[in-house]
């Protein structure tokens, strides 16, 4: 009898135990369940919102994207290499290409000479340019030994800088554009740009007319959400430009100039970076640049 009811019992907890476990399952499916109807409905509203602004800004006119600097009359842009000038600052490089009381200048600090592409490369930006309304006069290329086109290389501060200062000070710069310290990309030769014209503005050598913005870097997410980005660039960013479907357009036959570039990768990069469509800027001042400082030490 004794033995009867010990069996009973452990039937009867094995079965209350898998009935327990059979609830929790159900309610954890339920629960995902939920949770994943409610992820892609707002997915799907989010979406609805990008469109909707991508809309009013660009087709209807209901709203203005673009919010540029003060007194910016004089820009230049440096970037470090032949064919930057579209992957990462397209729109801004528009946006003030179109204005008649604008004169954009853009300085390359290489040209890919240390692997044999010099010629061809220079050729190319020249190209892009005039597709995107820089005027050739108004381009300088380096070609430096201590510069080489190269994703580990840390390019020396004192030769940016250098070459920065004299063209701010012989073009009267008003506003200078260039990567923040991370570079979009996390190219060391872009950030090396940052750092250089940090110690300038840390050194107090640039004129005071002349204001310095940097290209905000995005995580991974935000970099390939393209017109995705528009909600969190307004509310993130103060300086900020959209160059729409026709200057997106613009810009990507700007970049196929740089035919020796356009690997497949770079190919689908053109289709789905935010860059390519929107640009957000940061100004930089003494407060961030001594921390930014401090920590590259």
């Amino acid at each position: 009898m004794l033995g009867t009811n010990v069996v009973l019992n452990f039937t009867l907890l094995k079965e209350d135990i898998i009935e327990f476990s059979s609830s929790i399952f159900a309610n954890l499916l339920e629960y995902l369940r939920d949770t994943v109807e409610h992820l892609i409905l707002a997915i799907l509203i989010y979406i609805l919102i990008c469109i909707l602004l991508y809309l009013c800004i660009q087709v209807w006119g209901f709203m203005e994207f673009n919010r540029e600097p003060n007194n910016a009359r004089r820009i230049l842009f440096v970037i470090s290499h032949c064919d930057d000038e579209c992957m990462f600052f397209g729109p801004t490089i528009l946006h003030f290409t179109k204005k008649e009381e604008c004169s954009v200048y853009i300085v390359c600090l290489s040209t890919g000479r240390n692997y044999g592409m010099g010629s061809i490369r220079k050729n190319e930006l020249y190209k892009a340019c005039t597709v995107l309304g820089v005027p050739s006069e108004n381009i300088f290329i380096h070609s430096h030994t201590l510069l080489p086109d190269a994703m580990d290389v840390r390019w020396p501060t004192e030769v940016i800088s250098s070459l920065v200062l004299r063209y701010v000070e012989s073009l009267d710069i008003t506003t200078l554009v260039t990567f923040d310290r991370y570079g979009v990309s996390y190219h060391n030769n872009h950030c090396s740009i940052y750092y250089a014209v940090a110690n300038l503005i840390l050194d107090n050598v640039l004129p005071k007319s002349c204001t310095v913005y940097v290209l905000d870097t995005t995580n991974i997410i935000r970099k390939y959400w393209f017109f995705l980005d528009i909600p969190l660039s307004i509310v993130f960013s103060r300086f900020r430009f959209m160059g729409g479907l026709e200057g997106r357009t613009t810009i990507y036959n700007a970049m196929k100039q740089h035919s020796s570039q356009l690997k497949w990768f770079r190919r689908l990069y053109m289709y789905f970076s935010r860059y390519v469509l929107i640009n957000t800027l940061q100004q930089m001042n003494l407060i961030d640049v001594e921390l930014d400082l401090e920590i590259q030490d």
